[in-house]
């Protein structure tokens, strides 16, 4: 599932991003380290904005809190601690656990891929959380088969702001498994019997998904990135330890890849 992609220095950014699709045409997640040691901080968010530019199409979804997560048209969405923001406003301002969730559940025009990079490291945790489809699905057939056959393939309304959309939790597809899901955004409108059906999965994963071994943990250090296939995994991430703004600080995109993965 998981692969690290070693940054090559002074590489232009189309041979960085062919490295990158490459190694997502073969893992699930991919975490690319090694900037650090030869770009300054100052340079790492042009890096990455080159990057993912020439790794496929890129998709502006950043969204304005202040005003009901309304789209802004920027393409880097801050993923920041913000003292100033009560822990249970908003998962991306908070020191807080953040649960398992794909982040495109209630979008229309979706990316495929989720990149983000990390500008401050938290002074302790904060690690962002993996579970691979698979493993999901293993551990729902283990622990809770009915759960499983309830889940696979029933459409489920998921709406935030002004967008929406409507995919089965799990799917089974020619490719594989493929997941949609944020309990949070979970349409009130939906059926009763669909919120219960969200409340079983959402308490199974908080059962035997959530810090457990099925989890892959990765700790973004300063000048670090993660890419992500956001429907072949949940993500999540751990609690940390931030007393003042931005003591953790990553800068969160997405993008539709090109042709050859």
């Amino acid at each position: 599932m998981l692969h690290t992609l070693q940054l090559v220095p002074q590489q232009p950014a189309a041979a960085q991003a062919a490295a990158l699709r490459a190694a997502l045409g073969r893992a699930k997640v991919v975490h690319l380290r090694g900037l650090a040691a030869w770009q300054p901080p100052a340079g790492w968010p042009a890096f990455y904005d080159a990057l993912t530019e020439a790794a496929g199409q890129v998709l502006h979804l950043d969204e304005d809190f202040a005003q009901g997560n309304a789209r802004t048209g920027g393409k880097w969405i801050e993923v920041r601690y913000d003292a100033a923001v009560p822990d249970d406003a908003a998962y991306r301002f908070s020191k807080n656990a953040q649960p398992l969730h794909t982040d495109e559940s209630y979008l229309s025009t979706p990316a495929e891929v989720m990149f983000m990079h990390c500008l401050v490291q938290a002074p302790a945790g904060g690690e962002t959380t993996f579970v691979d489809a698979d493993v999901l699905w293993q551990q729902l057939q283990q622990y809770n088969p009915a759960l499983a056959a309830r889940l696979l393939g029933r459409p489920v309304r998921f709406a935030k702001a002004d967008d929406a959309r409507t995919r089965p939790i799990i799917a089974r597809t020619p490719a594989g498994l493929r997941l949609n899901w944020n309990y949070h955004c979970v349409d009130p409108a939906e059926s009763a019997e669909t919120h219960r059906l969200a409340e079983e999965f959402r308490q199974f994963l908080l059962d035997h998904i959530s810090n457990t071994p099925a989890e892959t943990a990765i700790q973004l250090a300063p000048g670090e990135a993660v890419a992500w296939w956001d429907d072949q995994v949940l993500h999540g991430r751990r609690a940390f330890r931030a007393a003042a703004t931005n003591d953790r600080f990553l800068l969160k995109s997405g993008f539709k890849l090109t042709a050859d993965v």
